[in-house]
């Protein structure tokens, strides 16, 4: 209102400065009134109790901008411009503005979702791909790995070179818990079969897997094992002692020791190796994160470890110094 007062008192003083004579325009929405210093009506219309005094004034839902700037030109002395918009109108107004900033919203957020879609999609086909390659991958691993363990309970009965055997033994095992691993983490949704299982069962057939592992590097194992059950599948169960049983053996030192504690609601594993830095035992957790790049497989069996706590609502403790690493399981 402020600059159409302006605008007008403008042209007052120009036409006047031209020897014009006084014009005064129509402005939709606006009823302009013109008064001399004596507050006698030049041009518009006679508006009572309106205080001549410059600046905006509000009255029963009319707003009023008074402008002194035509000085006299024309004789104007006061310039009143009163706006016609009631409050229905101006609530009108508000309305439409929200709509166009709901639409606006509304399609800024369209847009956003169609390009994220369109930059992400190369991305979730590579990632289809690499699913696939992995699926296809581990099941042509299996039938290797089964052909290559069976020829090695042949080759037992034969007279070969025990080491030789127990080399090739201890790789295909190595190679089958990659398999497993891998298959895991694929087809963890699959696991479905939950029941209540034997844990002290569980943790003596995973230790009969890696004895021959634990033999190779002279490391002894000590086993404080009570009756234990805990409601779990199958799978996961063996996953999660598996990893936890390699992870000692692997990280230990040569002639080394491991020692396992079972009770009722806490399992306890800890090797006599170098042990995990404090800043390093919240990482360890992670995928493909290996601690030690010299000992190990692919950082996939804490990780494991973690997905199978987190479902089960088991409780992971570390302790770890140099020369002994405790990891605690709290069912």
């Amino acid at each position: 209102m402020q600059n159409l007062a302006l605008t007008l008192s403008s042209k007052i003083i120009s036409s006047y400065m031209h020897s014009e004579p006084l014009q005064v325009e129509n402005i939709p929405g606006y009823e302009i009134t013109l008064y001399d210093e004596d507050r006698a009506l030049i041009s518009g219309f006679d508006i009572q109790n309106v205080p001549l005094k410059q600046g905006f004034y509000a009255d029963e839902g009319f707003e009023y901008f008074i402008d002194l700037s035509p000085q006299l030109h024309h004789g104007v002395k006061y310039l009143i411009l009163k706006s016609k918009k009631t409050d229905k109108e101006i609530l009108k107004l508000l309305q439409e503005i929200l709509l166009v900033a709901l639409f606006s919203v509304a399609l800024i957020a369209v847009v956003g979702y169609l390009l994220s879609k369109m930059f992400l999609k190369p991305i979730q086909n590579e990632r289809v791909k690499l699913d696939k390659f992995i699926k296809d991958s581990t099941h042509e691993l299996n039938t290797p790995i089964t052909a290559i363990l069976m020829s090695i309970e042949r080759l037992k009965k034969e007279n070969i070179d025990e080491k030789i055997l127990k080399r090739v033994d201890i790789s295909a095992k190595r190679v089958q818990k990659i398999y497993s691993d891998l298959t895991y983490l694929l087809l963890e949704s699959q696991h479905q079969n939950i029941k209540q299982l034997d844990i002290r069962k569980i943790i003596e057939n995973e230790l009969s897997l890696y004895e021959d592992l634990a033999l190779k590097k002279s490391i002894s194992i000590h086993k404080e094992l009570q009756e234990s059950t805990l409601t779990i599948d199958e799978v996961s169960a063996q996953r999660l002692f598996g990893n936890l049983i390699s992870n000692a053996i692997k990280y230990n030192k040569h002639g080394g020791e491991i020692k396992l504690k079972l009770t009722a609601d806490k399992f306890s594993i800890s090797n006599s190796g170098i042990g995990i830095a404090k800043e390093q035992q919240s990482k360890i957790f992670e995928r493909f994160y290996r601690a030690n790049e010299h000992e190990g497989g692919f950082g996939i069996g804490l990780d494991i470890v973690k997905r199978v706590c987190s479902k089960y609502k088991i409780e992971i403790e570390i302790d770890s110094k140099s020369g002994l690493t405790t990891v605690s399981l709290v069912f």
